[in-house]
């Protein structure tokens, strides 16, 4: 076709050659080029191994959101510090980011004029009298003129998407803060766990070896030394199974972050003590509903949903009135002294579907299921909310009678600490004091954690912050590390 193509140009008159290779070098002025970029498993795999905490950007992010950093590297990282450093290094925040600007790049597009058409007829005459060119050729335009009503419909539907992405950046920080949040309490549970295990190892191997002391007097029975023999069993077996529930914990916590499990060896994680962080005792029920209905990403996801379905049903309302096409022309005849021009119109004529009728019902009822969505959305989170509230004062209840137990304990050990030093007591009841000690504390310390949980599970319920200084809305000009 190329070289038809040619022959055909050869034979046309100059003007009308300038014309076709002015045509065709338009169409080939494209600005962009195909430049193919596969993914290199291996160097992704390699630039994931080689995150550090330590590194300068992130000290610079952290900053960004107004963290107060003191020294770097940071010598301690709590929860508020752990959840920056997520927002950094979590892969799942630059997914939301690329959706974010690709409905940005939608939402300025859709602003511009629709490009006219351009054709160019080409005929064949066979009556070549007086030596005229056999072929005729043309240029037609062809113009879509859209309604600005129509036009500011579409922008606005794109607008109300570019919302949703944006909201959809904060509530992906959320999911990740409130994973991190989990795995940092869960980490520091196993570990507390593995300390009062040891500890009641320790105590156990000790009233052991003062049973069997007093079993080679004659003073202790072997059934009584086989019951301590079976409980040293047990410690011992809780504690060889805790530690893979250490290496768990870790793997988990590293993976909340984004970052391989090797570095968490270069952070100092802090411990955060349970007992300072439950601060919502004053807060109500109608209080943690009222912040939940305002604060709850979902909900507001939930109305910039719906602002994209009420653009689109006045898009399609606007759709009612056509677009008019325009289509001058002009046409080279086979004289030069004869030239052609013309200039077309058409629109859409409405006879299968009158007035646009079907996509505006169908956009109606679109509407009408998302507020119905939107109402049972509302009653989910009141329930979740009153659901979460009550499982965390139950719960509270019940530390506080295990803390009342705990404190009898000790004092049941102080007094048989006294007695020991008096002289009234011996050194196998105060162990055996010490150990029940440290068997309630390891129970109220799980109960400590359960609480937490609780806590943790009402924070996500009103989407609001409890257990970091504020809710650190994700900064949309922040970036991540490179990939």
């Amino acid at each position: 076709m190329n070289i038809r193509f040619s022959i055909v140009i050869f034979r046309l008159k100059p003007d009308q050659i300038l014309l076709c290779l002015l045509v065709i070098v338009l169409g080939g002025c494209a600005p962009y080029q195909y430049e193919a970029k596969p993914l290199q498993t291996t160097q992704l795999e390699a630039k994931f191994m080689s995150r550090n905490p330590d590194d300068v950007r992130l000290n610079e992010h952290l900053l960004g959101y107004g963290y107060p950093i003191k020294q770097w590297p940071l010598p301690e990282w709590d929860l508020d510090a752990l959840t920056l450093a997520a927002y950094y290094f979590h892969p799942e925040l630059q997914v939301a980011m690329a959706d974010f600007h690709k409905a940005m790049i939608h939402a300025e597009m859709v602003t511009r004029r629709i490009n006219p058409g351009v054709e160019i007829p080409l005929e064949y005459h066979s009556n070549t009298s007086g030596g005229e060119s056999p072929w005729t050729i043309g240029l037609l335009f062809d113009f879509i003129l859209e309604r600005p009503a129509k036009r500011q419909a579409r922008y606005e539907q794109a607008d109300a998407e570019v919302n949703v992405t944006r909201i959809n950046i904060n509530t992906t920080a959320w999911n990740i803060y409130s994973g991190l949040r989990r795995q940092y309490f869960n980490y520091q549970s196993v570990l507390k766990n593995q300390e009062q295990l040891q500890a009641q190892e320790k105590i156990t191997e000790e009233v052991l070896k003062l049973l069997a002391r007093r079993l080679e007097l004659g003073e202790a029975s072997e059934f009584e030394m086989s019951s301590i023999q079976l409980d040293l069993q047990r410690a011992r077996l809780a504690l060889t199974n805790h530690k893979v529930a250490v290496v768990d914990a870790k793997h988990a916590l590293a993976g909340s972050l984004g970052l391989p499990v090797t570095a968490l060896d270069n952070m100092n994680i802090a411990y955060a003590d349970p007992g300072t962080l439950i601060t919502i005792s004053s807060l109500g029920r109608d209080e943690l509903q009222s912040i939940a209905l305002t604060q709850r990403l979902d909900i507001q996801q939930a109305l910039a949903q719906y602002s994209v379905h009420e653009a689109a049903l006045r898009l399609e309302i606007e759709k009612q009135y056509p677009d008019i096409n325009l289509s001058p022309g002009f046409i080279f005849d086979q004289s030069e002294s004869d030239r052609i021009w013309a200039l077309g119109t058409a629109w859409i004529l409405p006879l299968f579907y009158p007035q646009n009728e079907g996509p505006i019902k169908e956009a109606l009822a679109v509407r009408e299921s998302k507020q119905a969505e939107f109402l049972a959305l509302q009653a989910r989170v009141i329930n979740e909310v009153a659901m979460a509230e009550g499982r965390l004062q139950a719960q509270k209840s019940a530390l506080q009678e295990a803390e009342q137990l705990l404190e009898e304990t000790r004092e049941r050990n102080r007094q048989m600490q006294r007695q020991f030093d008096l002289g009234y007591a011996d050194h196998l009841q105060l162990s055996r004091s010490r150990l029940e000690v440290a068997t309630v504390e390891q129970a109220v310390s799980e109960l400590w954690f359960s609480v937490i949980k609780s806590a943790g599970q009402l924070e996500d319920a009103i989407q609001y912050p409890l257990f970091i200084k504020q809710t650190y809305q994700y900064l949309l000009d922040t970036a991540g590390p490179d990939e």
